[in-house]
């Protein structure tokens, strides 16, 4: 995603849509990572909803067992390494976005 500033810190939202390195075959990993050079901890939520039918389901990935320490620069993510199965966040393209 394009950087968006939340708290005073600028954020990006990483989708790898061929998976990411310890994703199983065939799923999408997500992660959110912090692009301030000062660290900061935070509970995150990330919601994948369908753009055009509200009634699809919606993915959700969030710290719901406690805060994430995001150190500064993109030294990590947080995040979900098999979030869906690419096949069906495929659906959830609008004109190919």
């Amino acid at each position: 995603s394009p950087e968006f500033s939340c708290f005073g810190h600028q954020w990006m939202v990483e989708i790898y849509p061929g998976g990411h390195e310890d994703s199983k075959e065939g799923y999408v990993a997500a992660y959110l990572s912090n692009e301030s050079p000062e660290s900061i901890q935070a509970y995150y939520k990330i919601i994948l909803k369908h753009p055009t039918d509200q009634n699809e389901r919606s993915f959700r990935i969030e710290s719901n067992d406690g805060m994430r320490t995001f150190e500064g620069g993109h030294q990590n993510s947080w995040g979900y390494e098999n979030t869906t199965k690419r096949e069906t966040i495929l659906t959830y393209l609008n004109n190919g976005t």
